[in-house]
C-alpha cells in the first residue's frame, strides 16, 4: 500500500529539473542562458507551443534559477539544493505564485495580481508570477494588466505560457519576449523513450518505440505517458503488438497488405482485408489515417532512400515500404494520395462510414487501375508491327489534315456559321475538351482538362462533377459555347459523384502503363540493356515536331517512343 502511494507517473517523474533536461529546445536554452548570465532579463516572457513540450517546465526552472542563493554568474542552471529551489520544486515559495488561468479568468482575479505586485519578495530576489494557459483570460483580465505588465517593480518578472497564442491580445504580446518551443523531433523523442525504459528496467522493442513516438506527436508528456500505459499493460517487455493494441491502432501488416491488394487491382481481397480491420475493433478513420500516413512514408522513402535509416521508422515501414517506393510511381503515389485524403474528408463528415469506406477503396482501385496493363496489351498491335503502326499513324495524321484543309470555307463571311458548325460531330469528352483548346478558349480548356470529371456522355448531354471549379456561371458558359460551334442545344449538368476522373488523371495513368508497355518491347529491353542505370520517365508524341496546325485536331493514340 506504502510504495502506491508514493507512486509517480512518469511524466513527473522524469520532469526535467535543469535546462540541459530540456529535450529538443536548444535555441530557446542558450537564449535564455545568456539572458540570466548577462542580466538581462525582461519584465515578461510568453512561452508558446503545443501541448506536453515544456512550458511551464521552463517557466518554473526560469523562476528557479532566478531565485537560486547558490547560482553560478556564468551558468543559468539553478542548484536544486538552495531553500529557493527545493520550496519552488514543492510549490511551497511565498514569491512564486502560479496561476491556472482556465480556472481563474476574470477581472478580480488580476487585480488580486496587480494589488499583490507592490509588495517586496519575501525570501527571495524576485516575485514571480507564472500564468497558465493565459489565453484564457477575459478581454477586461487583459485589460487591467497592461499597465502593470509595461511598467512592473524591478521586483516582479512575469512569465505566461499558452498553447493558443492567437487568442492573445497584440497589445500583451507586444510587452513580452516570446518563446515558440518547437515540437520535438521524433530522434530526440525516441532516445528520450528508450532511456526512461532502460532507467525503469522495461525492455521496449524499436517499432513499439516508434508507435509511442508517432503518436505522441512531437509532445514529451503524450509519448512518456503512453510509454506509462504501456508497461501498466505488459511490465515485462512492450512490444509493437502491445502498443498496438492499446492505442486500437489497425495491424500495419494488414495496412502494408490492403495497400498491396489495391496496387495490384484486387478488389475482392482489398475489401475483405479492410473488413476484417473493422471487424478486428479498428476505427474505419483510423484505418484511412493509415492509408495516408503509408503513403506518405512510400514517397518519403522513394524522394528519400536514406530515411529508412531513421530508427523512429518501424522495420515494417523500412522493408514494405521501399519495396513499394520501388514499384510505384510517383504519379501513382500522387494520385492515391488525392483520392484518399478526399476520401478521408467525406468519411469525416458521412454516415454509414463502413459502406462509404468501402466505396473509397473501391474507386481508389478504380483509378488506379483504369487502364490494366494486361488489358492494353492486347489493345495494342503484336511488338513486332510497331514500326509498321507508327507508319499508319503519320498516314492518318496527314489525312486528317487534308480533310480539315478541305473543310475550310473559301470565304468564311459568306458562310452561315449554324451551317458550318453543324459539320462537327463529337463522340467523346476528350474531342468536347480539345474543341475548346482549337477555338482558343484556354482558361475554359484548362479547368475542363485539369478540374472537371467525368460522370456520363453522350452526344448532347454530359454529367460531371465541378466541384474543383468555382466559377458559378461555369455550366452556362460551355454549354452556350458548345451549342454555338456544333449547331446543336448541348446540356451541362453537375453531380457530386466521385467515380469519374478528370482527363489529366486520366494521361498520368496512361502515361504510366505506356511506359510499362514499351519496357517489354524487345529493341526497347536492347537499349535498356545496353546503356545500364538508363530508364524510360515518360513517352513522347513524335507529331510535336509537326506544324502547330495538327493541334486544332482531335488526334487519339498517336504516341510514340
Amino acid at each position: 500500500m506504502t510504495e502506491n502511494i508514493k507512486y509517480k507517473v512518469l511524466a513527473r517523474k522524469y520532469r526535467p529539473q535543469t535546462f540541459a533536461d530540456l529535450i529538443g529546445q536548444e535555441t530557446l536554452v542558450q537564449i535564455l542562458t545568456n539572458a540570466i548570465t548577462t542580466n538581462r532579463i525582461a519584465n515578461a516572457y510568453l512561452l508558446t507551443g503545443v501541448r506536453g513540450v515544456g512550458k511551464t517546465t521552463t517557466a518554473r526552472l526560469i523562476a528557479m534559477s532566478l531565485n537560486c542563493q547558490n547560482r553560478k554568474e556564468d551558468s543559468c542552471e539553478p542548484c536544486g539544493n538552495c531553500d529557493s529551489c527545493k520550496s519552488i520544486r514543492s510549490d511551497h515559495n511565498l514569491d512564486v505564485i502560479e496561476m491556472d488561468a482556465a480556472s481563474k479568468t476574470g477581472v478580480d482575479d488580476v487585480r488580486e495580481i496587480i494589488d499583490n505586485v507592490k509588495y517586496k519578495p519575501v525570501n527571495s530576489l524576485f516575485k514571480i508570477f507564472i500564468i497558465d494557459e493565459v489565453h484564457m483570460l477575459s478581454k477586461s483580465a487583459f485589460n487591467a494588466l497592461l499597465k502593470t505588465l509595461e511598467e512592473p517593480p524591478e521586483h516582479v518578472k512575469f512569465i505566461f505560457a499558452t498553447t493558443e497564442v492567437k487568442k492573445i491580445p497584440v497589445t500583451i504580446l507586444s510587452r513580452c519576449q516570446r518563446f515558440d518551443l518547437k515540437r520535438v523531433d521524433s530522434e530526440n523523442l525516441a532516445e528520450h523513450i528508450k532511456k526512461i525504459s532502460s532507467l525503469e528496467k522495461v525492455k521496449i522493442d524499436d517499432d513499439a518505440i516508434a508507435l509511442l513516438v508517432r503518436a505522441g506527436d512531437g509532445s514529451v508528456r503524450d509519448s512518456i505517458s503512453l510509454l506509462d500505459q504501456a508497461i501498466i499493460n505488459d511490465d515485462i517487455a512492450v512490444t509493437a503488438d502491445t502498443v498496438t493494441s492499446m492505442l486500437g491502432l489497425a495491424d500495419r501488416g494488414k495496412i502494408y497488405d490492403l495497400v498491396e491488394n489495391i496496387t495490384k487491382g484486387n478488389t475482392s481481397n482489398s475489401l475483405i482485408i479492410y473488413r476484417d480491420l473493422y471487424n478486428s475493433g479498428a476505427d474505419i478513420l483510423m484505418i484511412f489515417e493509415e492509408l495516408l500516413n503509408i503513403i506518405h512514408s512510400i514517397t518519403q522513402i522513394k524522394i528519400s532512400p536514406d530515411i529508412i535509416n531513421n530508427i523512429a521508422v518501424p522495420e515494417i515501414e523500412r522493408v514494405r515500404g521501399m519495396n513499394f517506393a520501388s514499384q510505384l510511381s510517383m504519379n501513382s503515389l500522387g494520385v492515391m494520395w488525392q483520392v484518399l485524403f478526399k476520401g478521408f474528408q467525406e468519411l469525416q463528415n458521412g454516415y454509414h462510414l463502413f459502406q462509404l469506406g468501402e466505396m473509397v477503396i473501391i474507386r481508389l482501385i478504380y483509378i488506379n487501375n483504369k487502364l490494366n496493363p494486361e488489358e492494353y496489351t492486347k489493345e495494342i498491335p503484336p511488338k513486332n508491327d510497331i514500326n509498321n503502326q507508327s507508319d499508319s499513324k503519320h498516314q492518318e495524321i496527314k489525312k486528317k489534315i487534308d480533310l480539315n484543309h478541305n473543310q475550310k470555307p473559301v470565304a468564311p463571311s459568306k458562310l452561315n456559321e449554324t451551317t458550318e458548325s453543324s459539320l462537327i460531330k463529337i463522340s467523346n469528352f476528350r474531342q468536347f475538351v480539345d474543341l475548346f483548346y482549337s477555338k482558343k478558349e484556354g482558361l475554359l480548356h484548362t479547368q475542363l482538362y485539369n478540374s472537371v470529371k467525368l460522370i456520363s456522355f453522350k452526344e448532347g448531354e454530359i454529367v460531371v462533377n465541378t466541384s474543383l471549379v468555382r466559377d458559378q456561371h461555369f455550366n452556362r458558359n460551355v454549354a452556350k459555347l458548345i451549342s454555338k460551334w456544333t449547331g446543336r442545344i448541348w446540356q451541362i449538368h453537375s453531380s457530386d459523384s466521385n467515380i469519374g476522373s478528370s482527363l489529366s488523371e486520366e494521361d498520368v495513368v496512361n502515361q504510366q502503363n505506356e511506359i510499362k508497355t514499351m519496357k517489354n518491347h524487345p529493341k526497347v529491353k536492347k537499349i535498356l540493356e545496353a546503356f545500364p542505370g538508363l530508364s524510360i520517365h515518360s513517352i513522347t508524341d513524335i507529331t510535336d515536331t509537326v506544324d502547330e496546325t495538327i493541334d486544332e485536331f482531335n488526334l487519339e493514340n498517336k504516341k510514340e517512343v
